[in-house]
């Protein structure tokens, strides 16, 4: 790996972080949407949920006296199941169809962000759980860019407490990512280099977050939110037609 690939990927985890620490959410997104020019889409999908899997542990950890496990259990049922499949599914798929799946899913998801993710509602049922986690883990698979489906769930199933929420949903992504982990393992996409590139990326996203929270209260959050859902529409759009 040549040093400016390495720079340029290192860059990803700064914005990856940045973004994180600025409107909460992105890491995934951000950093999947370089990291396919680095390297085949599969060993990007792995890296990245490797990077995802680190800081949802720490978050995780922090929250766990408010776990719900029995908002927990479902959600994190449908996810092993749909996560599993679609490890297997990336490590079988051709490049530049996967390619224009993640381009699809960019879109959809800045579209849905932006115009629609407050009119979505839906009941805290574990029927609801259930196929919230299929989704999740579904994209966690394919894409390492699971949130919106478990969120809009958990948001449902613990409306009036943010510690529950947050540290429900961490679990289930540190779950689900050691699930995928352990997956992407057993099917030879994820091999012991990746492990130390995780590790150096991780220091570019924890830089990324301290600048972040330096200029966090200079900036527009809802601007940057914005520029961000059109970042990724633009880099959907680009890696559909690559």
């Amino acid at each position: 790996m040549s040093v400016l690939t390495w720079a340029l990927m290192a860059a990803s985890g700064v914005s990856g972080g940045f973004v994180v620490a600025v409107c909460g959410f992105g890491l995934g997104p951000v950093m999947m949407s370089m990291m396919p020019y680095f390297m085949p889409y599969s060993r990007s999908v792995a890296v990245v949920g490797l990077c995802g899997l680190a800081a949802n542990l720490m978050l995780a950890w922090e929250g766990r006296r408010h776990i719900n496990f029995k908002n927990l259990l479902p959600c994190f049922a449908g996810g092993l199941i749909a996560s599993t499949v679609a490890v297997f599914f990336t490590a079988a798929a051709a490049e530049k169809f996967m390619l224009k799946a993640f381009g699809i899913m960019l879109i959809a998801l800045s579209v849905y962000s932006v115009f629609f993710s407050g009119c979505l509602r839906i009941r805290g049922t574990r029927r609801n759980g259930f196929i919230a986690g299929l989704c999740a883990g579904t994209m966690t698979g394919l894409f390492s860019a699971g949130g919106p489906p478990i969120a809009v769930y958990m948001l449902a199933a613990s409306p009036d407490d943010n510690e529950e929420y947050r540290g429900t949903l961490n679990a289930y992504f540190s779950l689900v990512n050691i699930c995928a982990a352990v997956n992407r393992t057993l099917s030879g996409i994820l091999h012991p280099a990746d492990f130390l590139l995780c590790a150096q990326l991780l220091a570019a996203i924890a830089a990324g977050k301290w600048l972040g929270n330096i200029v966090f209260h200079r900036l527009d959050a809802a601007l940057l939110t914005k520029l961000v859902y059109a970042y990724l529409l633009l880099t959907g759009v680009s890696m559909f037609f690559r």
